[in-house]
């Protein structure tokens, strides 16, 4: 489907684009458009002299939060969007927010773009246009280890929390509300606290999200269930409004990343503890 050249900058690298799968993805991201063929040598530098403003988030760590040290936004999206800056030759203002926010406003059009950890989900591809997926996730149970609760059978009854607005609280609507009180909050940092205070029986996050929690809180009192739900719902995708004129370009400069190892050393660095 592709020819690889070692030179990006000397010959054109021949790309498929919309319907064709990213090498990292397993099974073929939905879509009803058409295949293109662009010639990625094309591509490179088109976006120059455009500034973007791109719609993170702050609490959604390793791959998009706010660094208390560093006193800045950082994580796995935001190198990914860098390497992309570099290649499609665009400039970018990060606006972090809340992703009920984050879907307005890129309905609005008040953003470009969002990169925030953010699954393509069957209702999202109605309202907004994607990239291919470039990350696959899956989804966990979160409990407190004092619920005393181990498998997920054991929380019919109980009281979820969640964050508004993402995939996670559409899952646990289709899934989990008929037997379970749905709370929903403004950022999972809400319901982390919460959930480690007892105020509230269980959560569901993405399984990166999980790990990265629970590595980096060693006196935390939650602990993840072994259980994890897959969804079809669960890759993460860039998010731009409907109909945006440059998802191609992104999606050249996501297999650009790929092919020449960037991808890969971003993947390393951030998500070390992954199998």
């Amino acid at each position: 489907m592709k020819k690889i050249l070692t030179s990006l900058l000397m010959i054109s690298l021949v790309l498929c684009l919309g319907a064709c799968n990213m090498p990292w993805q397993k099974e073929e991201t939905k879509t009803e458009e058409k295949k293109q063929v662009v010639e990625a040598s094309k591509v490179k530098g088109t976006m120059k002299g455009m500034t973007l403003k791109v719609g993170v988030s702050n609490e959604m760590a390793p791959f998009s939060y706010y660094d208390e040290e560093e006193k800045k936004i950082t994580g796995f999206d935001i190198d990914i969007l860098e390497k992309i800056s570099d290649y499609l030759g665009f400039e970018y203002e990060l606006q972090p927010m809340p992703m009920r926010q984050i879907s307005k406003k890129i309905k609005n059009k008040e953003l470009d773009l969002a990169i925030a950890g953010i699954s393509i989900t069957d209702d999202r591809q109605q309202e907004f246009s994607f990239t291919d997926a470039y990350y696959e996730n899956t989804l966990k149970i979160m409990v407190n280890k004092d619920s005393g609760i181990t498998e997920r059978k054991e929380i019919a009854g109980k009281v979820i929390g969640v964050e508004e607005g993402t995939s996670n609280a559409e899952y646990i609507k289709d899934y989990m509300s008929e037997d379970n009180q749905v709370k929903y909050y403004s950022s999972m940092k809400k319901v982390f606290k919460d959930l480690e205070k007892g105020k509230i029986d269980a959560t569901l996050y993405d399984t990166t999200g999980v790990d990265y929690y629970l590595e980096h809180h060693e006196n935390t009192k939650l602990i993840a269930l072994d259980e994890k739900l897959n969804s079809e719902e669960s890759n993460y995708g860039i998010m731009f409004p409907k109909g945006y004129e440059y998802v191609d370009q992104f999606n050249v400069a996501l297999q650009v990343l790929n092919t020449n190892g960037d991808y890969q050393k971003i993947k390393e660095h951030w998500l070390k503890s992954e199998e």
